[in-house]
């Protein structure tokens, strides 16, 4: 029953994580055609994997910032009904964001990304002696610094996510949104173009971002939740 109930709210997470697709792109694509580059001359075999690695390391990276901020999140509402209550409306009001930004209607969300600059400049040199990529860990290494890079949908996402409930729960969601931006961001100069192009249509992105609005809304406390879930249950 448990996982019934998480598997909507799962499915949200990588729903948000594929279509930051295009954003990511942007954001990351640059550092993965480098990597691409570095690992130039090497078996098709060796640079899918160290590829991959390089995304495991930063998909744990914002698993890592879930448990961290979904900790936070749990000690608080475990504290206070009141705060618990608050975690859920401002959870409920990210994912309409998230929908405002998706469906392009809004671009507030990027004005977030200015709060990780500060730690971002400490760690962006770090992560540039790293390259080129020369090993599984070095590429893991690399992954996982490179998944603190300031980004407006990650911590959008780490935001709802810090209402999961527990910890566990949080990495979680923020492993699916992680995995939700593998496509994309992995095929970058092969397949990115048409997965992009599909992406970016507006129909896709309105139609998902509407969707993510409706669910939103019906994340925030309210008679509505009970009225949609004994409609669903009658259907």
């Amino acid at each position: 029953m448990m996982m019934t109930q998480e598997a909507p709210t799962l499915l949200a997470a990588l729903t948000i994580g594929l279509l930051s697709g295009t954003h990511c792109i942007g954001m990351c694509g640059g550092i993965t055609s480098a990597l691409s580059l570095s690992l130039k001359g090497r078996s098709t075999f060796d640079t899918y994997r160290l590829l991959l690695t390089y995304h495991l390391g930063r998909i744990s990276s914002y698993a890592l910032a879930g448990i961290i901020l979904g900790t936070l999140g749990w000690f608080l509402g475990d504290a206070n009904q009141f705060l618990q209550s608050s975690l859920r409306y401002l959870a409920g009001g990210m994912l309409v964001a998230m929908g405002l930004y998706i469906s392009g209607w809004w671009k507030g969300l990027m004005k977030l990304e200015k709060a990780g600059n500060v730690l971002w400049k400490r760690i962006q040199p770090i992560a540039s002696k790293l390259m080129p990529v020369k090993t599984t860990g070095n590429a893991l290494a690399l992954g996982a610094l490179w998944g603190w890079l300031p980004c407006g949908m990650v911590y959008s996402t780490l935001i709802w996510s810090a209402s999961a409930g527990t910890p566990a729960q949080s990495g979680l969601l923020m492993a699916g949104f992680g995995l939700g931006t593998l496509p994309t961001v992995l095929l970058t100069g092969i397949f990115a173009r048409q997965l992009s192009a599909f992406i970016q249509s507006a129909i896709t992105r309105n139609t998902a971002g509407l969707m993510m609005i409706i669910f939103g809304l019906w994340s925030i406390p309210g008679p509505h939740q009970m009225w949609l879930m004994s409609y669903f249950m009658v259907m």
